[in-house]
């Protein structure tokens, strides 16, 4: 296998002051990152208007992260959108299927309920669990810090899956933009997790329920940011339809204090060596990829050096749109696409998660 080692370095870093390498100081971005939170919460309330309007969170419910910080650790909630009967079934002892979905917003914008959309077609169509994630933004919480709390998320919900009434054996991950790098960065950096504090060890009665991740649905992902902005929109077909410099540079200086951690495997799946890649992320991954996206070249070669590893990966293509297509502050209609991407994203979830609980039955059976 080929690749060379990625920079494996993830301790946290406070925020540097004027010494930091990147030229404007936290203050300021922390300043234009609010402004911008701003007007991505005006967009999302004209987001809601086109019927079907996108629900609420079914319950809330909070996770730790003390796996990682210790004493220090931060308590986050979880947003949980779930199909109409769920109470009434889970009560009979029924196991759900569950997506556990990151938002986008750069690292530095956004919330659990931007994907509200998102959750009602997985909940209606897929008859799954939706749990939105919240994580901590950058400048305030800058790399690794949002790796690490949905790694967080993700060991409490395989360690209460029981009581959630989720079938452990149909977990997917789910991710918009830096959302979907976090979805293929986080299981490398659990797969880390695991080995260095020597659980995958541990004989099968002492050993913690950990997440066993079926599928990764990942929309319009950012995973090599080894590439300059300039080299990504080059790339594009349609420099003018990318997101614009003035966004893209605070998310980026925002996240990433140190510009050499733009090199890690965990900011930069595509830096994972190959054998990385096969060892921690599922057999099965969907790319929804934009045409004019500055993203789009990295996903296709992503997409390809996987199945090149023996990943079965649906990599669709949705013409003539650009980044985020289904999150437009239009309030007048949906983009017609959106329903047809997102009932063909539900649709390839049941079918992994029917394979899936099959072969874990199946396992059990040999066992006993």
């Amino acid at each position: 296998m080929s690749s060379s080692p990625p920079n494996s370095s993830l301790s946290s870093r406070a925020a540097p002051g004027n010494s930091s390498p990147r030229s404007r100081s936290r203050w300021v971005l922390t300043f234009q990152a609010y402004m911008w939170r701003l007007l991505a919460r005006i967009g999302f309330y004209l987001h809601t208007f086109p019927k079907p309007s996108p629900p609420e969170p079914s319950f809330i419910s909070s996770y730790s992260t003390a796996p990682i910080h210790g004493p220090d650790a931060a308590i986050l909630q979880l947003a949980f959108y779930v199909p109409a009967e769920y109470h009434r079934e889970i009560e009979r002892g029924r196991k759900y299927p569950a997506v556990v979905n990151f938002h986008g917003g750069g690292f530095t914008l956004g919330r659990p309920s931007d994907d509200a959309r998102w959750a009602a077609a997985v909940n209606r169509q897929a008859s799954a669990i939706v749990i939105g994630v919240t994580y901590r933004l950058a400048p305030e919480h800058p790399f690794p810090t949002a790796v690490e709390d949905g790694m967080c998320a993700l060991l409490h919900i395989a360690a209460h899956a029981e009581g959630l009434g989720i079938d452990p054996s149909q977990l997917s991950l789910s991710g918009f933009s830096a959302g979907a790098n976090l979805a293929f960065a986080i299981p490398l950096r659990l797969q880390s997790y695991i080995r260095s504090s020597g659980m995958h060890q541990l004989e099968n009665e002492s050993a913690p329920d950990l997440p066993r991740v079926a599928f990764i649905i990942a929309w319009y992902p950012g995973l090599d940011y080894r590439l300059s902005r300039d080299q990504r929109r080059a790339a594009s077909v349609k420099p003018s339809k990318t997101l614009p410099p003035i966004l893209t540079n605070l998310m980026d200086a925002s996240y990433f204090p140190d510009a050499a951690d733009m090199k890690s495997r965990y900011a930069s799946p595509a830096a994972a060596t190959d054998e990385e890649l096969v060892t921690a992320l599922p057999d099965d991954i969907a790319l929804f990829l934009c045409e004019w996206d500055m993203l789009l070249q990295e996903g296709r070669d992503f997409g390809e050096r996987l199945e090149g590893l023996g990943k079965r990966v649906r990599c669709e293509i949705i013409k003539e749109r650009e980044h985020a297509f289904d999150k437009k502050p239009w309030p007048f209609k949906l983009d017609w696409k959106v329903g047809l991407y997102y009932a063909l994203a539900c649709e390839w979830i049941c079918e992994v998660h029917r394979v899936s609980a099959h072969r874990a039955r199946r396992q059990t059976e040999q066992l006993d």
